[in-house]
């Protein structure tokens, strides 16, 4: 499928995975609009991709007001990339940490998912990509990130009951879920871990396979892909 013209709303696209997705699409010509909570990164995101086809909408993803009063319009693609992490033990997260952790990754998923599926739908066409982890996918789970871990399972059932949702209606609309491992992005700063990150993947890689996975043709659904990363390689 070409993606030239189509319009494609990205979370959290104005850094890490989601401002390389970015990239990629508006090579492909695509009208990308990012969305985030802080309208300066956002200018600036939009600024360094240079092109008359991106634009930018402000919306904090754990506040459900603001998602509610997004005014969309036409749209193809969504693409739900944003996200947040701390690493801690369980008692020395507080409860906001808990809650804009969840909020951010999981409720703000299926919010903002809401908020468009009536204009997909009503066109009857268009994707939907949940971007989890493959944290959301172990059962072993990691020490210190159980909220986070809990979050991205939550997204990766959201994905999976709403694929079939859509089937069970007969809506012409893919529900896909990608799965990457850690990637060298601002994720885990952000989160005040001090993790060498020098050896995880590069987002602008799997932001190509992602870009892949969205030309496929309609008859096609290639969905459920995880993305790890080689240890072994030097």
């Amino acid at each position: 499928m070409s993606l030239k013209n189509k319009t494609i709303l990205i979370s959290g696209g104005n850094s890490g995975l989601g401002f390389e997705i970015s990239k990629q699409l508006i090579r492909l010509g695509s009208k990308v609009i990012i969305l985030g909570k802080n309208q300066n990164n956002l200018n600036l995101a939009v600024k360094k991709l240079k092109s008359p086809f991106a634009s930018s909408m402000v919306c904090d993803l754990t506040n459900a007001e603001e998602i509610e009063k997004l005014n969309i319009g036409k749209l193809d693609i969504l693409i739900n990339c944003a996200g947040v992490i701390k690493y801690s033990p369980l008692e020395k997260h507080s409860i906001t940490d808990i809650k804009n952790i969840i909020d951010t990754n999981l409720i703000g998923t299926i919010l903002l998912t809401r908020q468009v599926l009536p204009i997909l739908k009503k066109q009857n066409s268009g994707i939907i990509v949940n971007i989890s982890s493959t944290s959301g996918l172990m059962t072993g789970g990691h020490a210190y990130e159980s909220v986070y871990i809990a979050s991205k399972f939550g997204v990766t059932g959201f994905t999976e009951s709403l694929k079939k949702e859509m089937a069970e209606e007969g809506k012409n609309i893919k529900v896909l879920g990608f799965y990457p491992g850690g990637m060298n992005t601002p994720l885990f700063t952000k989160s005040g871990e001090d993790k060498d990150t020098t050896n995880f993947m590069d987002p602008a890689e799997i932001a190509k396979i992602l870009v892949f996975m969205l030309q496929q043709p309609d008859a096609v659904s290639m969905d459920h892909i995880v993305v790890n990363r080689n240890k072994t390689a030097k």
